[in-house]
This record gives structure tokens, sequence and C-alpha cells, in this order.
């Protein structure tokens, strides 16, 4: 088989990246971070390519649209520049049972999931109809806030190395080496999970018929205080930290 016939229609990582980065991380004509990649110069039904001078990123509706020939080749090329100074979007995922897991530790039902030096980094507020919403605050190694989310919703600067948020907004990655921040916001129902993590709820107490949802932070901030964040455990200042579970208390997890 030839490589034109074999090759992939979604893009390696990087021309990825770079397709991000250069409409500013949104769509440049509507500003939605929830990205996807038009191939328009060749078309991909002209050429299977990845060459990134001939693709951009679009939102899923503008790149419909690009698809059905709404704009010109020339009017794409302009669109390939960086408008933004922040974006902004929402995470749809909603439930009355929120677990939070970072580093093999479980907080559920805590007023602050995670709080770091005194501040609140991560916590979760009821909406009108009382499910959980995820609130989150992220500075850079200055103290400067450059991420920040209330009840689902989010705005985030620009001038960082990358952030993602598939158009399914799921997860959400925020990458800047400048600021050392490396993030990852990753949303799963307990049917995406397995058997270690249904302990984990039955642990808590949420009853099998009802559903719930997991939210994992994974990565680095150095802010209030350095902090590591894997899937095993969660490092700061020489301390590791791993294997807890914590509900209806005042703090999840603290770090000072």
């Amino acid at each position: 088989m030839s490589d034109a016939k074999s090759i992939s229609r979604t893009p390696p990582i990087e021309v990825r990246r770079r397709l991000r980065a250069e409409v500013g991380f949104g769509c440049p004509i509507c500003g939605s971070p929830h990205l996807e990649y038009h191939h328009f110069n060749p078309t991909w039904a002209e050429k299977k390519h990845h060459e990134p001078q001939g693709m951009i990123a679009l939102c899923a509706e503008h790149h419909a649209a690009a698809d059905s020939g709404a704009f010109t080749v020339d009017q794409l090329v302009g669109l390939k520049r960086a408008i933004h100074t922040s974006v902004k979007s929402s995470f749809q995922w909603r439930r009355k049972h929120t677990v939070f897991a970072c580093g093999g530790t479980y907080a559920y039902q805590c007023e602050c999931m995670l709080r770091v030096a005194g501040i609140n980094i991560v916590y979760f507020e009821k909406d009108e109809n009382g499910y959980d919403t995820l609130s989150l605050n992220i500075y850079d190694v200055c103290m400067n806030r450059i991420f920040a989310m209330r009840m689902n919703d989010w705005i985030a600067r620009i001038n960082v190395d990358d952030i993602e948020a598939p158009p399914s907004a799921r997860t959400l990655v925020f990458k800047s080496a400048i600021h050392r921040v490396d993030l990852r916001i990753d949303f799963r129902d307990r049917t995406m999970l397995g058997a270690e993590y249904e302990s984990v709820v039955s642990q808590f107490g949420i009853p099998a018929e009802e559903n719930v949802v997991f939210c994992f932070l994974t990565g680095n901030m150095p802010a209030p205080v350095p902090v590591k964040f894997n899937h095993n455990s969660i490092q700061f200042r020489g301390i590791t930290l791993e294997g807890c579970s914590m509900a209806g208390c005042d703090v999840g997890v603290q770090i000072s």
C-alpha cells in the first residue's frame, strides 16, 4: 500500500501543535478553542498530506463550512494568524457525583479538592440543578494567574506553548515552558474506567445505579508551590503523597 493511500487524516502531533499556535489556539473566525484541522492547499481529496502551509486549524462549524467551499485559498491563508489575546470555552461535563483524582489520591464532596499554600486551586461548585461544576486557578512562576475556570467556564492566556481542547471537550491540555506549567484535565465517566475505579466509587458510598464522573489532574505547576502530579503520586518539596482518599472534609488534598 502506498504512503498516499495509508496516511491518516489526523495530522501528526507536531503539525497539530503548529496549526493551533499559529491561530492563537482559537478558531480565527469565532475564537473557539475546540479545533479541527482543515486541508485546503491542496485539499485532502486532491492530495493526502499534512503540509502545515496548506492547512489551518478551525472549529468544527467553520471546518465544515471550509470543506463546503465557503472560503477561498487566499482567505484561508489570511486567517492563519493569531488574533486573540486569550481563548475561552466551557466544559459540558456535569454530574451529581464527581470524584477528583490526582496522583493516586481521590477526593469526594470536599469543600476544596486541592489547596496549595492556602490558595484554592481546584474546587467544585454546585449549579442551579445540583450538579458539580469545576473551578480552577493556575498561576505562573511569578504568581500571575494564566488560566482560570469558574463553574466549568474557562479562560486562558495564549502566550503559551500549547492549548489543546479537542471538540469532545472532555480533555484540556495547557503547556508553557517559560511559565513552567504543563497540566492536563481529563473527565472520564465511570463507563470509561475499570474495576480499580469502581472500588473507589464504592468506598465513597456512591450508589451503583447513579452516574459518576472522575476529574483527573496530571502534570506540573510552579506556584504557589512547585508540584508534580503523575498518575500514582503527588510530589512537592521532596515529599511524595500517594494512595489517599478523602470525603466530606474541608480540603481533599492540601499542600503547604
